[in-house]
């Protein structure tokens, strides 16, 4: 599933293991919150990626796309700036 995040709102996602998503046209300043397993994260044009868990979380720092991996069972949620 390819998602637009052009709604401006906060959302949650439940992820199945091994699932990915491609979040589209992200905003600097958008958190991503891990509530539930391990997410793995990757950013466009970030050297480093990311292993989520429950409470962690990352802030986007550039427009672009952001690349999710359930490494097993998670939920997420992401909260849009104000």
């Amino acid at each position: 599933m390819n998602l637009p995040w052009t709604q401006h709102k906060n959302i949650s996602i439940k992820l199945h293991q091994h699932q990915v998503e491609n979040l589209k046209d992200v905003e600097p300043g958008m958190t991503i919150v891990c509530d539930e397993g391990v997410i793995w994260l990757t950013e466009s044009n970030d050297l480093q990626d990311y292993a989520l868990k429950p409470g962690h979380s990352v802030i986007i720092r550039k427009k672009g796309k952001v690349l999710l991996q359930a490494v097993d069972e998670a939920n997420l949620h992401i909260i849009y700036p104000n």
